[in-house]
């Protein structure tokens, strides 16, 4: 008997402590949860406004006359064609 108490005795308040544990984590969760909240909406509303601004640089800066760089790019890699270069010359 005194093997079986032992055990019931060690594994009960093993159970107890866990759940008293597990209670606490819950309880500090909540609170970082509620301590968190304004920060990070004011870290989303910061952000929110750098996002802003950067759209009306962008937008105040942005010439639409402008070609794209993607068009004007000359590819070195191949030799320049000149007014004294022919198809007949080769």
């Amino acid at each position: 008997m005194g093997l079986s108490s032992f055990f019931s005795n060690l594994f009960g308040s093993a159970k107890a402590t866990t759940a008293v544990l597990a209670d606490e984590a819950e309880n500090t969760f909540e609170d970082v949860k509620e301590a968190a909240e304004p920060i990070l909406e004011n870290a989303a509303d910061l952000i929110h406004d750098v996002f802003d601004s950067i759209k009306e640089v962008i937008s105040e800066n942005t010439n639409p006359d402008y070609a794209l760089v993607s068009e004007t790019v000359v590819d070195v890699s191949e030799d320049a064609v000149t007014d004294g270069d022919s198809e007949e010359d080769k």
